[in-house]
């Protein structure tokens, strides 16, 4: 009887409250939008997501809108850090590299298709074949990837975790970028990008 009394009370209650309060979430209507403005669908916004991409959300007029963000930051380090960090990076690939070139680097958290496809991607190497004397590029994987070095596929290991340490806070993603130009600006890429996009992106 009491659970009776209850039910209708409460039913009571929920026929009270104005519409507009009651759902409210539901009815608003939710759109997605890249870095640009553009609408995206939510199948593309997911992939992103996936990919790595930061997002922001803004509500207003009864529209919730997903916004992807830049997914890259530029900087630039002192003189004495653009020093140190070409050193290390003379270590990690056995090598001195030219003080005047710009180094681009790929790096991968897993042995996987990825890696496989980067190593045989034709065009990026090509291009890198073409300006010898603009850039030298490499793929490294972190210490725990499991990836074997061979240097004559310019794939080498990161053992110290040097990149994801300093340049990405331990990042969880199994692929960023990080390209550096002589000046000792450099420009991160979060996620899975397009190795040949990278580099366009730095010319």
């Amino acid at each position: 009887m009491n659970y009776s009394k209850s039910l209708i009370i409460f039913f009571i209650i929920i026929c009270s409250v104005p519409k507009n309060v009651l759902g409210q979430d539901s009815n608003k209507d939710v759109k997605y939008a890249d870095a640009k403005g553009v609408y995206i669908s939510e199948k593309k916004f997911n992939e992103c997501l996936k990919a790595g991409y930061p997002t922001k959300t803004i509500e207003e007029d009864g529209i919730t809108i997903h916004f992807l963000s830049q997914n890259f930051i530029v900087d630039k380090l002192t003189q004495t850090e653009n020093e140190q960090v070409r050193l290390i990076i003379d270590k990690i690939v056995g090598k001195d590299i030219d003080r005047n070139k710009a180094i681009s680097i790929h790096l991968y958290k897993k042995n996987d298709k990825k890696l496989q496809h980067d190593i045989k991607y034709k065009r990026y190497w090509r291009w890198i074949k073409k300006n010898p004397n603009r850039i030298e590029a490499f793929l490294i994987g972190d210490k725990n990837s499991g990836i074997t070095p061979n240097p004559e596929k310019h794939v080498y290991i990161d053992s110290y975790n040097f990149f994801y340490n300093t340049f990405f806070n331990n990042s969880e993603l199994d692929y960023n970028h990080i390209i550096f130009k002589p000046d000792g600006t450099y420009k991160l890429y979060h996620g899975n990008y397009d190795n040949l996009g990278v580099i366009d992106g730095a010319f």
